[in-house]
């Protein structure tokens, strides 16, 4: 019996092309879809990603909101500095507004990923406020997506998380939007290379102390069985398509189900019956949407941890089905069943002043008059 033969997929020889301004202005244009926008900040670091980014913008920046440019200096590696003044050269010989932003309220001791991160967004959206910018535009490629889409599966992450990194999303008033999220780093490196752009190399790229350089040396090899980053950002778009639709369906069931809202916002009474029988992925989301209408907005950007909402959701439409009383608490909500009703509440903040207020809790589901309209 003759064995298959196995094809490999041969490199498609535009990922070696350098992006031209006509690319990357419909990039720009595509990621910010119907978005009214008074301004970009572009923060750049320095590498290639960014680096390209800024060119490209300068080049196209004709048909696009008036720019400014954006350099955090994290104060982590003696080298900043220097990139922040390299980044403010280029800007100058671009013409374009920049500003370094120093991370002064940085945590002692040794910084994480995850906490440099989250300075960094701090510094700029402040920035782009400041400037009234409608827009923050990061250089984030399709290589970056797959590593994100690795760094999830690995983490255990539902579908969600699966969709890694959206082009275009929301950081309270301020548009993130990610225009090269689908062009692959060799192409940013082909555009830097054919207009001589220099750019700085960050050695933590090369730190296998940081799972997402761990992974990035594993990509070779993942590719060689298919598993290339066009795949990967295929499938995270695919997952995202799959996410937005059930969000969609998940909104309108829980819009259907509301009863009452407190007037302060600090709870909202549901109707039981649609969690127990809509599919568990929907009704799931419900639960967290409802716990996200109570949310104070630091409370909103809060990760609620998904194996506690799937075990909650399994006990409470248990105790829908059975007809019996429930009660949990879950990050900043406390959510109770009782009579064919759903209750999300505020969870108090101290166990002494539960204790205190438990005699007269104007929002417990037993007082009928925990919400009004």
């Amino acid at each position: 019996m003759l064995k298959p033969i196995a094809i490999e997929e041969e490199a498609n020889p535009g990922d070696l092309l350098p992006l031209t301004p006509e690319e990357a202005l419909a990039l720009f244009r595509g990621a910010l879809g119907n978005d009214p926008t008074t301004g970009l900040l572009l923060a750049v670091s320095g590498g290639p990603d960014s680096i390209a980014m800024l060119g490209l913008a300068a080049a196209a920046r004709a048909y696009l909101p008036p720019l400014a440019v954006a350099t955090v200096d994290h104060g982590l590696r003696p080298e900043a500095a220097e990139e922040a003044r390299m980044v403010a050269k280029l800007c100058n010989e671009l013409q374009i507004p920049h500003c370094t932003l120093k991370w002064t309220d940085r945590p002692d001791g040794s910084v994480s990923q995850e906490a440099a991160r989250k300075g960094r967004y701090a510094l700029l959206m402040g920035h782009a406020r400041a400037l009234e910018a409608s827009h923050l535009v990061t250089a984030h490629t399709l290589d970056d997506q797959a590593e994100t889409v690795l760094m999830r599966m690995a983490s255990g992450t539902g579908l969600g998380g699966l969709g890694a990194m959206r082009p275009n999303v929301r950081r309270g008033a301020l548009g993130h939007i990610r225009p090269f999220l689908e062009v692959p780093k060799s192409r940013i490196i082909a555009t830097c290379d054919v207009h001589a752009w220099h750019f700085s190399d960050d050695p933590s790229n090369d730190d296998e102390r940081f799972k997402r350089v761990r992974l990035r040396s594993l990509m070779p090899i993942l590719a060689g069985e298919g598993l290339t980053p066009e795949r990967l950002g295929t499938l995270a778009a695919r997952a995202r398509r799959t996410e937005d639709a059930i969000e969609h369906v998940a909104k309108r069931t829980l819009d259907e189900s509301v009863l009452r809202k407190a007037p302060d916002g600090g709870a909202v009474r549901l109707k039981a019956e649609s969690f127990y029988s809509e599919p568990f992925e929907i009704a799931m989301r419900m639960l967290r949407r409802a716990m996200l209408t109570i949310a104070t907005p630091e409370q909103g950007e809060t990760q609620i941890a998904l194996g506690k909402l799937e075990l909650l959701m399994r006990n409470l439409r248990m105790a829908i089905r059975d007809q019996r009383p429930f009660r949990s608490t879950l990050a900043w909500a406390v959510i109770a069943h009782a009579n064919g009703f759903i209750e999300v509440r505020t969870a108090p903040v101290r166990r002494s002043q539960r204790n205190r207020d438990a005699g007269n809790d104007t929002r417990s589901l037993a007082s009928g008059s925990v919400v009004s309209k």
